[in-house]
């Protein structure tokens, strides 16, 4: 059960870090709440260790969706706002990881299983933010996953990229990286840190990949009416958008809520066959 100083010492950390988003415009008002949520979840239950880690997430996250934004929205594929996340974006990346905190607190199962998902959670989303973030800047088109003689515009749910791929993989090293300098649950341990490193390029790496698939396959993907462009939005251009293909009910969010859940369990697989 946490104590005192872990609640005081949490709360002054997670509050001091979304007043500084906020202000960066990394989050809006509702990912301010939503952020703090998972923080202070991740920050009691877990550890600074663990929180640590998705800080780590949140301010790749946070650099990447501006670089180069300008860019990025002049091929219709910027995050809105600014790139300043929601509730929703935060809990589709974030609200696997958290559930995982809150078992490692409450849960009786021994081991390290709940930190080694937590970490194909946060794994799978760095990797998918990298991914989506610095893939936008690949100079060709990208290919459909599921149809690699497919082109497809930049931005379109599905579409894979030679930079993207090599931004999936950092994204789950750096990550991997992190907790193996932590070494969180094996302390000194080099061969858990090992293991570490492994379970999150592998897991962060194939979550990604998943996230991809279900881009291609069941998202629902949009024609602007205005534009001419393929999105993910409902509205483009100030008007509504036609829908054109995948299921009107699983939108980005939802995909990577799924991914980031799978990322955790190939981890957490990982972790009791290796």
């Amino acid at each position: 059960m946490p104590n005192l100083f872990q609640i005081i010492s949490g709360v002054f950390v997670v509050s001091l870090f979304g007043v500084l988003s906020v202000k960066k415009k990394a989050v809006d008002k509702t990912g301010l709440i939503a952020g703090f949520a998972v923080g202070l979840s991740v920050w009691i239950l877990g550890g600074w260790q663990w929180f640590l880690i998705i800080l780590v997430f949140h301010l790749i996250a946070a650099q990447f969706t501006k670089y180069k934004y300008e860019l990025k929205r002049s091929r219709g594929a910027a995050e809105e706002k600014g790139g300043a996340r929601a509730w929703y974006n935060v809990f589709a990346n974030g609200g696997i990881a958290m559930l995982l905190a809150i078992l490692e607190g409450y849960g009786k199962f021994g081991g390290d299983v709940f930190f080694a998902g937590f970490l194909g959670a946060i794994s799978t989303a760095t990797a998918d933010t990298l991914a989506t973030e610095i893939g936008l800047l690949n100079p060709g088109n990208p290919r459909l996953i599921v149809n690699l003689k497919k082109k497809v515009e930049p931005g379109t749910s599905g579409g894979i990229t030679p930079l993207g791929e090599f931004a999936t993989f950092t994204g789950a090293l750096i990550i991997g990286l992190v907790a193996f300098l932590l070494q969180v649950a094996g302390f000194l341990d080099v061969n858990w840190g090992m293991k570490v490193l492994f379970i999150s390029v592998v897991a962060g790496f194939l979550g990604c990949t998943f996230d991809s698939i279900l881009g291609a396959t069941v998202q629902a993907v949009y024609r602007c009416q205005v534009c001419g462009k393929i999105t993910e939005k409902r509205i483009h251009c100030g008007q509504k958008t036609k829908h054109i293909r995948g299921y009107e009910l699983i939108e980005n969010n939802t995909v990577n809520f799924i991914s980031t859940a799978l990322g955790a369990l190939i981890a957490m697989l990982l972790y009791l066959n290796i």
